[in-house]
């Protein structure tokens, strides 16, 4: 073998230990990273039962862009309240309004 070929070896072997020595670390943390994974579905949950909605959540909810929910404000095609600058939606009247332009 070259000293080159020599050296990707030795590299090799360096990255290896390198890899098993921090998997070893990431596996005693994996009960840090599941306890992050549960609080953070947590909150997904919790937001999915909000009764008031920001523009970007009413996008995510109805699954439009939210450059479609700000042109519906504007023509005033979608039940809103303005607070000061922040425009914010009611779940139940969004979903009363979804329901009743529903074409049948």
């Amino acid at each position: 073998m070259r000293d080159y070929d020599l050296q990707r070896v030795q590299l090799l072997k360096a990255l290896l230990e390198l890899e098993d020595k921090s998997m070893g670390r990431f596996n005693q943390g994996d009960q840090h990273v599941e306890s992050l994974i549960s609080a953070n579905q947590d909150k997904q949950e919790n937001n999915q039962f909000k009764a008031v909605l920001s523009v970007a959540e009413l996008s995510n909810y109805l699954g439009v862009c939210t450059d479609s929910i700000y042109t519906m404000v504007r023509e005033n095609q979608i039940p809103h309240v303005r607070i000061r600058r922040r425009i914010l939606f009611h779940r139940e009247g969004i979903d009363t309004w979804i329901h009743n332009s529903t074409i049948r």
